[in-house]
């Protein structure tokens, strides 16, 4: 079920047109128009009942319902009284059991709209990619019934959407997707916050996001640090969280061999890409970077998906959603 369902991708899956992204603006009108795009997903719209709160079908929602859904590592906190002791005698490890409910399910998208998220050198901006999936994933989600809410953060705020039901969901987060790139933060007028703009986005979702929940996290994971690795793994232990890292090929690979001017919006500098070791320690930043939150995903069961600025984000994003249903049931499979 979508969006963790097993299934093989056919090679023959259409691709959408990327090119028609107006690159350096997050645009309404663009984000209204994937709305087309969700059955690129796979995504199938909810059959609709005579009761407005039940699924036509049983919900995606996991928490405290009638049908067991799957056993899970006990996290701090958890209720004891789910405790799967059958497991636990095989592993020697505390596992939890859980249950799926007939609900709509809470939908969070926490989308990175720092200034560090207004660059690219392909086809569109980090943040306006950002936007697009996170568009695509919201309306996905309408399609399925599901309750849509956000959380968008900048150097020195964040704003949060409650979760809504039916397309006055998705159209909230849309509109202020759309906003957010044409005002961008005034990060000079206001004093930096104590913690990254990263970890203050997880602590308001670990508050707002009841337990079962799904969360998808759209952020170039510029500004990871350690305690919003901690905050991270602790919400993938009551919510299905997917990390979706967005970045551009610029940062995946340097340019060939010169000497590049190169700003921040208040120094100019010079990036030579002539120096082997220069070249080196550049791809090896990313890199690390890069599998640094891929293998913490892995581990600790969260979702990972590369999105970079060049790639078609209703085929990408398919294709990581259908490897993470396919691991799962492998795991699942395998206990």
């Amino acid at each position: 079920m979508w969006p963790f369902h097993k299934q093989a991708l056919s090679s023959e899956l259409p691709l959408s047109e990327p090119h028609g992204l107006q690159g350096v603006e997050v645009q309404l009108a663009d984000l209204i128009n994937m709305r087309h795009q969700t059955g690129v997903l796979g995504v199938r719209a909810r059959k609709r009942v005579h009761s407005l709160l039940a699924g036509g079908e049983r919900s995606p929602f996991k928490g405290r319902g009638i049908d067991f859904e799957e056993s899970r590592r006990y996290q701090p906190g958890d209720d004891v009284r789910l405790m799967d002791w059958r497991v636990m005698a095989r592993t020697n490890e505390p596992y939890l059991k859980v249950f799926r409910e007939e609900r709509e399910r809470p939908v969070f998208m926490v989308v990175d709209d720092r200034k560090a998220m207004q660059f690219g050198t392909r086809v569109a901006f980090k943040s306006v990619i950002a936007a697009h999936a996170a568009a695509l994933l919201a309306w996905a989600s309408h399609e399925r019934g599901d309750r849509v809410g956000a959380v968008v953060f900048s150097e020195v705020d964040h704003v949060e959407l409650r979760p809504r039901g039916g397309r006055g969901g998705v159209l909230q987060l849309l509109n202020l997707l759309a906003q957010g790139s044409a005002h961008p933060s005034q990060e000079d007028e206001h004093p930096r916050p104590s913690t990254s703009p990263l970890q203050s986005a997880l602590n308001r979702v670990m508050t707002t996001a009841k337990p079962g929940s799904l969360v998808f996290l759209l952020s170039d994971f510029r500004e990871w640090d350690q305690q919003a690795k901690h905050t991270l793994i602790r919400l993938g232990g009551h919510q299905e969280v997917v990390a979706i890292l967005i970045y551009d090929q610029l940062e995946q690979e340097p340019p060939p061999a010169g000497q590049y001017p190169v700003t921040d919006g208040k120094r100019m500098g010079i990036f030579n890409t002539g120096s082997a070791k220069t070249v080196q320690s550049y791809s090896e930043q990313f890199t690390q970077r890069y599998e640094d939150i891929r293998a913490l995903c892995l581990t600790r069961g969260i979702g990972f998906i590369g999105l970079g600025t060049h790639d078609d984000i209703p085929y990408q994003l398919r294709r990581g959603l259908q490897d993470l249903g396919n691991r799962r049931s492998a795991h699942h499979t395998s206990a």
